[in-house]
């Protein structure tokens, strides 16, 4: 029996030594690239351009390389790398050859799509669908023109520009479409892919450069160098969307119409919509809706509520209350909880699609004489950001079918669910078949919270003093 067990513990002892062996697929971190953003864009005679975001070592490793040598500005985080190739697979192992280290791309975190490549089709996208070390989790957008121009963006709250921009998405101000998603939205019969749009901008820092400062003009200069040089862009905004037919890009939707394609997608779960005070949500002696009108033109007499004794001093010298606002009376109302149902119907030959858009929405700011304790005004207020989301929705839906003639709206894969024997009908040349269809659109966004006051500041006959604020409060 003795020598049984050692038989048996040393057989053990080498099976297991395979386990002992440490990481055989280990990649040292001094040995990799670290690619953290990439930029595709076409290249002259149908070849394409690759354009990474290198990550320095140095410079994201601490230390005190981080102050910039002293001049106040942060250290570049990174390198900016181009290789042209006839597809995406040849542009890497060229690019290879200028980094002395091995391209790691687990660790991307955005891929870019310039305008001409996106035209051109989605066809190039391959390479990251198919290595395993892309993630089909990387968020997809686009830009007009060459996308590798958005890398070169200078360090500012994030040091590199794939941080920002998956930021920027995580705050949910626009929609977010991952690499899974646009091949979801490719390969469906009924869908087509849309992509959000990365816009580059320049601070109000750099414009007030580019215009020679305050008080001088562009032909001043506020450019020690005389002008010489492209200013760069110092920001990016991601705000409106690129449509595309099928697998290439059709064309445009601005920031409303893509506002307007998130609603319809059921991509929009919180947000802010701002709207003119409705007249019949303005009191006595408010502007009405989209701006007060001067009321101390050159020339003419005093305006209403202005001190007739005051030549010079216009409205200055009367009590807030007593003054016609400045501001434009206008209303901000954030929105949560919403939802959007789509059913399709088909009549003949007539195809209707239903969209009712269900949420709350509480009031957060009112520049405008408005009294939310009355049921009416309230009331009316609601119907104005009704109404104002609805003409976001039609927007994108009036693009979509006239334009561009494309379901970007995934309708078809709804026609798919609800009626299958008409979708295989239809299902070849859906995009033909979608500019006819109908589209009624029921917006139901529901007022619950005013805040935390029932008062306007400076409304037209308030009491004024500090008594006046007891009681004010919910």
């Amino acid at each position: 029996m003795i020598w049984y067990r050692r038989v048996l513990a040393a057989l053990l002892l080498v099976l297991g030594l395979p386990a002992l062996s440490g990481c055989w697929s280990r990649h040292e971190i001094e040995e990799l690239a670290i690619i953290m953003a990439v930029a595709l864009d076409s290249a002259p005679g149908g070849q394409v351009r690759l354009t990474t975001f290198v990550v320095i070592p140095r410079a994201v490793g601490g230390g005190p390389s981080m102050g910039g040598g002293g001049s106040g500005e942060p250290q570049k985080a990174g390198e900016v790398i181009s290789a042209v190739g006839s597809d995406f697979a040849q542009a890497t192992r060229r690019l290879e050859r200028q980094v002395p280290r091995r391209l790691f791309w687990a660790q991307n975190r955005v891929i870019i799509i310039g305008e001409d490549l996106a035209r051109r089709g989605l066809n190039y996208l391959d390479l990251f669908l198919r290595d395993r070390q892309m993630r089909l989790t990387t968020p997809v957008l686009i830009t007009r023109g060459e996308a590798r121009k958005v890398l070169d963006l200078p360090p500012g709250i994030e040091l590199n520009p794939g941080t920002i921009l998956t930021g920027i998405l995580r705050n949910r101000t626009t929609f977010k479409v991952e690499l899974k998603d646009l091949l979801a939205m490719w390969e469906a019969p009924g869908d087509n892919p849309a992509l959000p749009e990365v816009v580059m901008t320049p601070t109000l820092e750099q414009e007030s450069k580019e215009t020679g400062g305050e008080g001088r003009d562009a032909k001043g200069g506020g450019n020690e160098g005389g002008g010489k040089g492209k200013t760069q862009p110092e920001a990016v905004v991601i705000k409106g969307a690129g449509a595309f037919r099928y697998d290439r890009l059709a064309g445009w939707l601005d920031e409303k119409e893509a506002n307007g394609l998130m609603w319809l997608r059921g991509e929009v779960t919180e947000g802010v919509v701002t709207v003119p005070l409705p007249a019949g949500a303005t009191g006595t002696g408010q502007g009405t809706a989209g701006g007060l009108s001067s009321t101390t033109g050159e020339g003419g007499s005093p305006g209403q509520g202005q001190n007739p004794g005051a030549e010079k001093g216009g409205n200055r010298d009367l009590p807030l209350a007593q003054t016609t606002l400045s501001a434009p009376a206008q209303v901000s109302v954030v929105f949560h909880r919403v939802s959007a149902k789509t059913k399709a119907q088909v009549q003949g030959q007539q195809v209707t699609f239903m969209v009712g858009i269900r949420g709350q929405g509480d009031l957060i700011e009112v520049t405008g004489n408005f009294n939310p304790d009355n049921q009416e005004q309230l009331l009316s207020l609601q119907e104005a950001v009704n109404k104002a989301i609805e003409e976001r929705v039609l927007l994108a839906l009036r693009k979509a079918q006239q334009e561009f003639q494309t379901d970007i709206f995934g309708f078809g894969e709804i026609m798919h669910r609800s009626n299958p024997r008409y979708w295989h009908q239809v299902q070849d040349h859906w995009n033909e078949e979608f500019p006819r269809a109908r589209v009624q659109v029921q917006v139901e966004l529901q007022l619950r919270r005013t805040g935390m006051t029932n008062r306007t500041p400076g409304r037209v006959g308030a009491v004024g003093g500090k008594v006046s604020t007891q009681g004010m409060t919910r």
